[in-house]
């Protein structure tokens, strides 16, 4: 077993993300705080002139018949945003690893938006919330998901 590089555990779902840091394999996991992401206006989308309306049935919101709901749209980019920001990381190799903790539909729309450089040192994911779980509970999802590959 391989223990040294450094992998990074991604935790997110549509309003937040949270990087956590494991040095060495097995090893203590520890939070990067500086690298925490929200959701901000600019992931909302634009206002768009259109004719008719739909109500959403998750709140008092509205938007354009067949269109996707703004939250939905405003997740996406979110977590598309997220997956861009993992593409410089990858390239100075600050992380030899990662693994993404996410609900399922965030973990597919965080996978496909991964940069080809990122894909190529995915270990594994979780495709459960964890988002604000602790840097203990993160370490023990891990050691679940490296069991199971």
């Amino acid at each position: 077993m391989d223990v040294t590089g450094t992998t990074w555990i991604l935790a997110a779902d549509g309003d937040q993300a949270r990087i956590f840091e494991e040095r060495q394999r097995a090893g203590e996991v520890r939070e990067l705080e500086t690298l925490h992401m929200g959701r901000v206006g600019g992931d909302y989308p634009r206002a768009a002139a259109h004719g008719a309306t739909v109500h959403d049935r998750a709140g008092h919101g509205q938007h354009g018949a067949g269109e996707r709901a703004p939250h939905e749209e405003a997740e996406d980019r979110f977590l598309e945003r997220v997956a861009e920001s993992l593409a410089d990381p990858a390239r100075r190799e600050a992380f030899q690893g990662l693994v993404i903790m996410a609900p399922p539909r965030a973990l597919g729309v965080l996978r496909q938006a991964l940069p080809k450089a990122v894909q190529a040192k995915l270990e594994g994911s979780d495709h459960h919330e964890c988002v604000r779980e602790t840097a203990e509970d993160i370490r023990g999802r891990l050691r679940k998901v490296r069991a199971k590959a």
